[in-house]
């Protein structure tokens, strides 16, 4: 039912907003999974951050004891610009900041040479630079060759030199450690997103179901249907991370043993695709029942048979279940809970079914069918067994 791509949904909120929801989100997340679940969930992201810092050491080292530089510094600045979220990235990344900076020395000797160092100098390179990252196509936040040049222009043409020296390092020190030591992988980062995802979905369900059986009004509803569409536009972040985990294992030595994980992430993606479009369209019709439009009841219609209420609670253990059932090889618990579930909620279908009331009013009587339809659909593409993402489950789990 719910068709409209995102309309009225508010804006992201403040930076520090987003940091605080990330924070609970975190916490929320370890609440639910337990201490070792998380960890386990956690530990890519932690090698990589040890390795990054270690490499920062040893380029910070090789260049004050070794090569004997100015600025070593700049070497550990040269690998966090490299350094990338897969090895992939990181080699054209490292590519991109070396010929980045060969372009700005080139361009900040030639403009010096021609018109000497003044503000009209100091203009033309900023122009320059910012006109040849565009026109290189460099990423947008790449701005290396403006850099460049005003650091050649106010330390002169030996700190080009020099600078260049630091880029190449930094670089090659960059693409090594991602290419040679504990290559990020970033299967895990894609099923936290899933799993993230599927735990707030659950959320969604539950607060429904309660609000359901205690009472809900039209503001209550406008929530649901607010967090739905946040949920929803939520679901392009987790397609892009089952993305990069499999740009991730691109250069990989042994990329077939990653290739059954990464099935199972993509296809969890797009069931979680299917299942929130499918919520959403349930808080869209409950939205529409209180709000008394298109010729709909309005409060009169708000007693709501007890049934649907217990039938999204079923769909939010669902969705709990199939979250975790991404994590690790999944828990043969999980999986029987999830299917107990899906009995339940059949059970209930036949019961909604029998006690939605025979009514007048056409608008009503096609959003009681819509109800039951977008319930039936989300139990349909949770189904290991017979529904259509059968490879978002783990083989594990079903034996």
């Amino acid at each position: 039912m719910e068709t409209d791509s995102g309309r009225g949904t508010e804006p992201a909120g403040s930076p520090l907003g987003r940091v605080v929801k990330g924070g609970v989100v975190a916490l929320g997340r370890l609440r639910s999974l337990g201490l070792r679940r998380w960890l386990r969930m956690e530990r890519d992201a932690l090698v990589q951050t040890v390795k990054v810092t270690g490499t920062c050491v040893l380029g910070w080292w090789l260049a004050l004891y070794v090569l004997k530089l100015d600025l070593p510094i700049l070497v550990p600045v040269g690998v966090l610009l490299t350094v990338s979220a897969t090895a992939y990235s990181t080699v054209i990344r490292g590519v991109q900041q070396v010929g980045a900076v060969l372009v700005g020395v080139a361009a900040a000797t030639a403009v010096t040479w021609l018109i000497g160092i003044n503000a009209a100098t100091l203009a033309a390179l900023v122009v320059a630079g910012l006109v040849l990252t565009r026109l290189l196509n460099l990423p947008a936040q790449n701005v290396q060759i403006p850099i460049t040049a005003l650091l050649v222009f106010a330390l002169g043409k030996t700190y080009g030199f020099e600078r260049l020296a630091d880029v190449v390092l930094g670089a090659a020190l960059g693409i090594v450690a991602n290419l040679l030591v504990l290559p990020p992988r970033y299967v895990d980062e894609a099923v936290r997103e899933v799993c993230g995802l599927s735990d707030e979905l659950a959320e969604l369900a539950e607060d429904m179901a309660k609000g359901l059986g205690e009472g809900w009004d039209e503001d209550m509803a406008r929530e649901w249907l607010e967090r739905a569409r946040s949920l929803s536009q939520r679901l392009e972040e987790t397609k892009e991370s089952a993305d990069q985990a499999a740009e991730s294992v691109r250069l990989a030595l042994r990329r077939r043993r990653y290739d059954r994980r990464l099935r199972q992430v993509a296809a969890a993606a797009t069931c979680l695709d299917h299942a929130c479009h499918q919520l959403r369209g349930i808080a869209r019709g409950l939205m529409d029942l209180i709000a008394g439009v298109r010729g709909l009841p309005g409060e009169e219609g708000a007693d709501l048979p007890r049934a649907l209420s217990e039938q999204l609670m079923v769909l939010s253990r669902i969705f709990r279940d199939f979250g975790r059932l991404q994590i690790g090889h999944g828990r043969k618990a999980d999986m029987h809970d999830l299917c107990a579930a899906l009995d339940e909620g059949e059970r209930l279908q036949s019961k909604l079914a029998h006690e939605f009331g025979s009514t007048e009013n056409d608008e009503f009587r096609a959003l009681q069918g819509a109800l039951l339809d977008d319930c039936a659909r989300i139990r349909h593409e949770f189904d290991p067994d017979t529904g259509p993402h059968k490879a978002a489950f783990p083989p594990t789990a079903r034996t």
